[in-house]
């Protein structure tokens, strides 16, 4: 089988992505190392010749890692998919519309809302001056709208008081040239799930950000360094722990979640649910038959942060370490992406 990787344009990468390692082509390396063995594997970087290079190709299908888009514009991301299905080529991961609803972090926390799914209060800034809506309280995380891998997340992206928040918002503003996602920080413990499948999905062990390490005054979130700045304090204080340390209720309850977002966002595939979980909140929604005084009434909620169609596919990403924990090795669940991609496009 002849496979192509459809690869970012290095020629274009430029910014935070570039930096640190998030903007390099090792992931598509090493998928070609893995599956050389078995079929005849290309690198092809993605740009404005690409679909007549694909057309005169004789392929069985591409791994699509184009995550940034044409001219390393995340914005159209899903443009490469689309692209794929002009063509009529059978690609790994999601298609056009599944990328395209979850890019926009607010349109897809309103879809989340409408299906009953909780996530936190959210408001959109598209200028500095905009007041903020009294029903959220600080602290508050201030993130660029379209943005995926925590790119534009740093520690003082927790804003704790209006002064900060301001200043946040306008950094998104002016550096990202995009509006700015302002949301309630749950400051509580983050979960991630990979899903892989079609229309029949396989939930893969719940992982779990461990920030037991991370200094007391310092916000416990993933940010840009944390995620892929190897060499960085963040980077190592921040470990994966997979499967996680949780009950039995408490992971079919985070799987079964993971899995409608999945099913209501068109996912096919794979893709990664960011979850965060508080626990022992005070809530006052409670029967007015309860004997308890709702003041000391107390649950555990269970936020969606975001979906996230296609994500960090690397041996050591995330959803690898969550299909080793399953029993697979990296090559099955390169194989099983690949084998889904074939299936859909039947």
């Amino acid at each position: 089988m002849k496979i192509i990787i459809l690869a970012r344009d290095m020629q274009h990468s430029e910014g935070e992505n570039d930096t640190y390692g998030r903007g390099n082509n090792d992931d598509a390396l090493g998928i070609k190392k893995t599956l050389a063995d078995l079929h005849d594997v290309k690198i092809l970087s993605v740009n404005e010749d690409t679909y007549l290079k694909l057309k005169e190709e004789k392929l069985d299908v591409v791994f699509n890692l184009a995550d940034d888009g044409f001219r390393s514009d995340p914005t159209l991301e899903p443009h490469v998919a689309a692209m794929l299905d002009v063509l009529g080529i059978p690609y790994t991961g999601n298609n056009y519309f599944a990328l395209a609803l979850c890019q926009n972090k607010a349109r897809a926390k309103e879809i989340l809302a409408y299906h009953s799914i909780l996530t936190p209060k959210f408001q959109v800034f598209s200028a500095i001056n905009r007041k903020i809506n009294p029903e959220l309280k600080f602290p508050l995380i201030v993130k660029p709208i379209r943005e995926d891998g925590s790119v534009g997340i740093k520690e003082r992206s927790v804003v704790y008081n209006k002064e900060q928040l301001k200043e946040q918002v306008e950094h998104i503003l002016t550096v990202y040239k995009q509006e700015a996602l302002v949301e309630e920080f749950i400051d509580g413990r983050e979960f991630n799930v990979a899903v892989i499948g079609n229309k029949r999905s396989l939930v893969l062990p719940v992982a779990e950000i461990n920030f037991t390490e991370i200094p007391k005054n310092t916000p416990k979130i993933v940010s840009y360094r944390a995620k892929w700045v190897k060499q960085s304090l963040v980077f190592k204080k921040t470990p994966v722990i997979c499967p996680a340390a949780i009950d039995e209720t408490l992971a079919e309850f985070v799987k079964e979640t993971a899995k409608k977002c999945y099913k209501i966002f068109g996912c096919r595939g794979y893709a990664r649910i960011d979850f965060r979980y508080e626990e022992n909140v005070r809530t006052s929604d409670v029967s007015r038959t309860s004997d308890v005084d709702t003041d000391q009434k107390k649950e555990n909620k269970l936020y969606v942060l975001e979906v996230n169609p296609n994500p960090d596919i690397s041996e050591d990403a995330g959803i690898t370490k969550a299909a080793v924990a399953a029993g697979m090795s990296y090559r099955d669940l390169l194989l099983k992406i690949i084998n889904y991609a074939l299936v859909e496009a039947n």
